[in-house]
């Protein structure tokens, strides 16, 4: 849900200005029904998608998986024991089975090497699972977290048109009672009524947005749209704290899971070249004449015939991943490095902002909202320019909130290429 930046809000009067300043330097969304049932933080929010997310369900079940493959890739061939009836023409008691001979043979496959590659080749899968579940889980917490400061920022507009819508019914109310007395006329009053409109469907249209965003974050763990949330746009992150970025970038899972698939590829490259050879197989055994009652043991060698190098093709085609791989591992740094590189600029950015409205431009425009509305009241200014007046104050608080907002997306942006924690 995008932040909303058009400037259709309220003009704000004398008489709200303690009010609208707790608005928009306060900056806490508090639920009015926060004490029915207690309200969530980022973290916690964070915290219920990560245990909840349907889309993180299924690497507990890839887990278990990979636990059984490499079981299973640690287990010989089964020995065979295998139990061969002749029968031999004949004649005697037998029922046409009068000469029979059994032979018990026990054979085996010499595999140690490629037990080893096999279990190699299955653990590397599962840290690719495990890699591919954390970096799943750093997107989907960052995306919960853009909701939650978006929502935070939609439930501070709504205060700030909650209280525009207020204070454009008491200047229609001042209108009305000038143009009774013969002090204004009608078309101001009027337009003074057209704004006043204008102020409540901006609310109802805010109204909507955070019961979306409500229900959308919500789904992030499956729970109740009704929920509740605190939190502060104020809370920015540090200068400092953004100077480790490079370091966290090196952790990240996403450069780690190349690595991981470039291991895998060569555990791969092993298991082919000691398969590459056909195995030979050993058979020994007893064999016994039922005729005579005698027994006499057996061995042999079977030597299969085939390519050594029948695994070519295959080695060559890994080799190719694991160059692959590297290329995507140098192409995902440098993306996101300049992307990091951007976002901090932005931060930045939107740091200026906030100071320059907080300390100059809101301060300047309360001040000539309030001369304004004065010089109306004595006739000495119109009523176009005193709305005029208004919207750019209204704009500005806008504006301030947004940049509020956006500090914090960048921030989450910025935590989320990192590889960083989300966290408020």
């Amino acid at each position: 849900m995008p932040i909303r930046s058009d400037t259709r809000k309220k003009p704000t009067c004398n008489r709200f200005k303690t009010k609208m300043k707790l608005a928009l330097l306060g900056l806490v969304a508090v639920s009015s029904g926060a004490f029915a049932q207690p309200s969530l933080s980022l973290n916690d929010a964070v915290s219920l998608t990560l245990a909840q997310h349907p889309q993180l369900k299924k690497y507990a079940y890839q887990r278990e998986a990979a636990k059984g493959m490499m079981q299973q890739a640690g287990v010989s061939t089964p020995v065979n024991i295998n139990l061969d009836v002749e029968d031999v023409i004949g004649t005697g008691s037998y029922s046409g089975l009068s000469a029979m001979q059994t032979t018990l043979s026990i054979s085996w496959l010499l595999e140690d090497e490629i037990l080893k590659s096999r279990v190699k080749v299955a653990g590397e899968q599962a840290q690719a699972s495990d890699l591919a579940r954390q970096g799943e889980a750093l997107d989907l917490a960052a995306e919960t977290a853009a909701i939650f400061i978006t929502l935070l920022a939609q439930k501070e507009q709504l205060k700030l048109a909650k209280l525009a819508e207020a204070q454009a019914k008491k200047v229609l109310e001042n209108i009305t009672v000038r143009m009774k007395a013969g002090k204004s006329n009608l078309v101001d009053q009027l337009r003074a009524k057209a704004a006043l409109s204008q102020k409540a469907l901006v609310v109802e249209d805010l109204n909507h947005e955070v019961k979306a965003s409500r229900a959308q974050l919500a789904a992030q763990w499956q729970g109740d749209a009704d929920i509740q949330i605190s939190g502060s746009l104020q809370d920015i992150p540090s200068i400092e704290a953004l100077n480790a970025t490079d370091e966290k970038l090196k952790n990240h899972p996403r450069l780690k899971t190349f690595a991981a698939r470039q291991r895998l590829a060569q555990a791969e490259i092993a298991l082919a070249k000691v398969t590459e050879e056909p195995a030979w197989k050993i058979n020994t055994g007893f064999k016994r004449n039922e005729q005579l009652n005698d027994f006499a043991f057996t061995v042999g060698i079977s030597i299969p015939f085939g390519s050594e190098n029948r695994n070519q093709g295959k080695i060559l085609a890994l080799q190719a991943q694991q160059n692959e791989q590297q290329a995507q591992a140098d192409a995902w740094y440098q993306g996101i490095s300049t992307r990091i590189l951007l976002l901090t600029h932005k931060l930045k950015h939107n740091r200026h902002v906030i100071q320059g409205l907080g300390s100059e431009t809101i301060p300047t425009l309360e001040l000539a909202n309030v001369k304004a509305g004065q010089a109306y009241r004595t006739g000495s200014y119109s009523y176009t320019d005193w709305y005029a007046v208004q919207q750019e104050l209204l704009a500005a608080q806008t504006k301030l909130i947004t940049a509020y907002a956006n500090i914090h997306l960048n921030k989450i942006e910025l935590e989320r290429l990192t590889g960083a924690s989300i966290s408020h």
